[in-house]
Formats: structure tokens, C-alpha cells, sequence
């Protein structure tokens, strides 16, 4: 997402605490920015790092052809 202020874009995941944020950030070597609390009991919070959105899906099972 880009801001109205022309900051670079924002790569969010969302992670049970504010330690998982910096685990996550850590092994994918991504620059957290700030923590958003939510709404979900489980995934308590937005990790929002610096960067373009990225995707934790898993590609094994697509058909390359």
C-alpha cells in the first residue's frame, strides 16, 4: 500500500505478540515499523514492516504448466 505522504509501502502480517513480529522479521530479514493491535484472540497483532507486501503461501501443490 503506498501512503498519501509518499512513504515507502508496507509489508503486514499478522502473529500472536509482539515477539513473533521480531522473529518474523528476523528470519526474513524485514525491517519491522510498528505493531497494530487487532481484534482476533488468537493473532493479537499487525506486524507492519517496510517494504512491498509479500505472501506466505504455499506454491508446492501449483500446476506448472
Amino acid at each position: 500500500m503506498t501512503r498519501p505522504n509518499g512513504d515507502n509501502r508496507e509489508n503486514i502480517h499478522s502473529a500472536t505478540d509482539r515477539e513473533r513480529c521480531k522473529e518474523m522479521g528476523r528470519r526474513n530479514g524485514w525491517r519491522l515499523k510498528r505493531l497494530k493491535p487487532t481484534r482476533d484472540p488468537i493473532l493479537k497483532v499487525d506486524c507492519v514492516f517496510d517494504g512491498e507486501q509479500t505472501s506466505f503461501e504455499d506454491n508446492r501443490y501449483d500446476d506448472p504448466s
